[in-house]
């Protein structure tokens, strides 16, 4: 289970724990075009956060107010930036710990805001917290989300600063084998080969293209395999070799599914980067 942080501030503080904190509303000129009509708990918030912003306040309740502020609106850029300059100036391990927990409250809500995530890194750095657990927690978030851009961003990041490279493959696979269709997986596969080098390794590219080809052989129809071939084809260090070897891979799917748009339309990339033209007419 994930950790549990704070609990949302009631409305009532901004009027005893903030009196001393002077509200400036929203300007927005003389006439506006379209006056945006905000509920009056996000007015009188934001009210209060631009004036403790003109004070440059940075203090413990300086984060229970941005805390309020990112419940209200999760994708407030100036909130996030406004709350790390709390934590740098308090300068205190325990309120980034309780930071990385409340993170992960925040995330569960919003896992696609790239500000939490971008916060996230932020904890994780400071703690010295990026490994196995950090890894487990991505990989629930996307268990929940199993294409959220963010969070497979914010996995790359962690395995390039831990170094966690050793079970990345396997979990892609498991990720693969759960939607053969998810493309943000398949893309993590190859990014994972690049960044340990074995896209040098003939012996290694080889096999991803073997791994490749009996998803495409189990279904045909789905793009993602038959693109992260082409990919392995384009990087593979035989060069003329391996192209020749891809083309005698893929024409026999090919053949059995006559009807497959993205077997004979990986057939047909190959034999033209072969120069096959014959081949390709027939």
């Amino acid at each position: 289970n994930r950790p549990r942080g704070r609990h949302r501030a009631p409305a009532t503080m901004l009027d005893e724990e903030f009196a001393d904190i002077p509200s400036i509303p929203q300007e927005d000129g003389d006439a506006p075009v379209v006056r945006i009509k905000y509920v009056p708990e996000f007015e009188a918030a934001m009210s209060k956060f631009r004036g403790l912003l003109q004070l440059d306040e940075r203090s413990e309740r300086a984060l229970r107010l941005t805390e309020h502020v990112i419940d209200l609106n999760a994708a407030n850029y100036t909130a996030w930036v406004y709350r790390r300059k709390c934590l740098d100036a308090l300068d205190s391990r325990d309120l980034w710990q309780k930071e990385l927990e409340w993170c992960g409250d925040v995330i569960e809500n919003n896992q696609k805001n790239y500000q939490v995530w971008f916060h996230r890194r932020r904890c994780v750095e400071r703690l010295g917290a990026a490994g196995e657990a950090e890894l487990a927690f991505v990989a629930e978030c996307l268990a929940d989300e199993p294409k959220n851009y963010h969070a497979w961003g914010y996995r790359q990041w962690l395995l390039r600063i831990a170094g966690l490279w050793d079970e990345e493959l396997a979990y892609t696979a498991r990720c693969i084998r759960e939607d053969p269709f998810n493309n943000s997986a398949w893309n993590q596969r190859f990014f994972v080969l690049q960044e340990t080098g074995r896209l040098r390794d003939a012996g290694a590219v080889q096999g991803e293209m073997d791994f490749a080809m009996a998803h495409a052989a189990g279904d045909p129809f789905n793009q993602s395999p038959w693109s992260y071939f082409l990919g392995l084809v384009a990087v593979h260090p035989s060069g003329a070799e391996a192209l020749d070897k891809a083309v005698k891979m893929v024409e026999p799917v090919a053949d059995q599914h006559a009807n497959c748009p993205q077997a004979h339309g990986t057939l047909a990339e190959l034999l033209v980067k072969t120069g096959d033209v014959d081949a390709l007419r027939r």
